[in-house]
Formats: structure tokens, sequence, C-alpha cells
């Protein structure tokens, strides 16, 4: 039986960064947003009032300072909050092979 033996390891980390203040304004203008479309409710009670966040608050309950992420712009676009991924064909490498396969060519 042939022994096997890990001889590197490699890491993917994506280009882009989002900071906690960077991410704190996106996530208060959508707070922002919400309340001016639902006041009424709000105002009535069918709806709850949402909270703002901020830097501070992400990093103590959190500790990040910072995140390393693929899609920056979805993420920091209040109407989204998300990443903007496209979709692939089937036939086309997944984002987890293409990260898979970067950290295997680092290691």
């Amino acid at each position: 039986m042939q022994a096997v033996v890990i001889t590197g390891t490699g890491l993917y980390t994506p280009e882009n960064a989002i900071s906690n203040e960077e991410l704190v304004r996106a996530f208060n203008v959508f707070i922002d947003d919400y309340h001016l479309k639902n006041a009424e409710k709000i105002t009535s009670g069918e709806m709850q009032s949402l909270q703002k966040s901020s830097a501070e608050f992400i990093e103590s309950r959190s500790g990040i300072k910072s995140r390393f992420v693929v899609d920056k712009s979805g993420i920091l676009d209040p109407d989204r909050l998300c990443p903007s991924l496209p979709e692939r064909a089937n036939g086309d490498k997944s984002l987890q092979c293409e990260i898979s396969v970067n950290a295997a060519e680092e290691a």
C-alpha cells in the first residue's frame, strides 16, 4: 500500500474586499428605503420598523472587520444585498470548481 502525503496546501482569496463601513452603508440605505415604502404599515403596526446597523455593532458581535468576496457590487447594492453570480451552463466549471482549481494551483 502506498503512503499518502500532503505536499502542499493552497488557499483561494477573492480579490474584492468589503469593509464593515461599506456593508453598513448599503444596509442602512436598504433600511431607509424599507421605511419609506412601508411607512403607513409601520405606523399602523402591521409591519415592524427595522433598525439600522453600524460597523462597530458588526465587529463587536462577529469580530469581523472586513471580508473577501467574489462579487462586491451585488452585495453592496441596497436592492440586492447578495452576490450577483451569473448562471453557468451545465458543461462549464462551477464557481466552486474554479475556486478549487485556483487553490490547487497555488498548492
